[in-house]
């Protein structure tokens, strides 16, 4: 049975640093439109979301066709939030409204922008040949 890889980008509002950093324009387009394209050109993703607190980093995403199919609650949206908060709420949803269960999750930040695909492929398979991880 062909294992199911969900690719989570989170993209929270409320940047101190530089505000709406997510969608700050970079040669034209958004910072997470970088993000969105890598995400949606690896081959072995089954499935991408985007796990944000706000309604405009929403449409901007979907703009990009990448599913947006909630909005995560501000109590996880915060500057001292856990990864595994907005992890474990989109699980929940996506369980839930999809009846989808992941095998396994990629978490790609939009702000690390420049991967290569063939160093994300090959961790991936690291993860799934070991046969220690379940």
């Amino acid at each position: 049975m062909k294992k199911k890889n969900l690719a989570i980008i989170p993209c929270r509002s409320g940047s101190k640093g530089i505000k709406n950093k997510n969608i700050v324009n970079i040669f034209g387009k958004p910072l997470i439109y970088y993000t969105i394209t890598f995400a949606k050109f690896c081959k072995f993703i089954d499935k991408v979301i985007v796990s944000t607190d706000s309604e405009k980093y929403r449409k901007v995403c979907e703009k990009y066709g990448v599913e947006v199919p909630f909005l995560r609650p501000k109590k996880i949206s915060k500057d001292d939030s856990l990864d595994i908060d907005f992890i474990k709420h989109a699980l929940k949803w996506l369980k839930k409204n999809e009846n989808y269960k992941p095998d396994l999750i990629i978490n790609l930040r939009p702000t690390t922008p420049l991967r290569k695909i063939k160093i994300l492929k090959k961790a991936v398979n690291i993860i799934k040949n070991d046969k220690k991880i379940e």
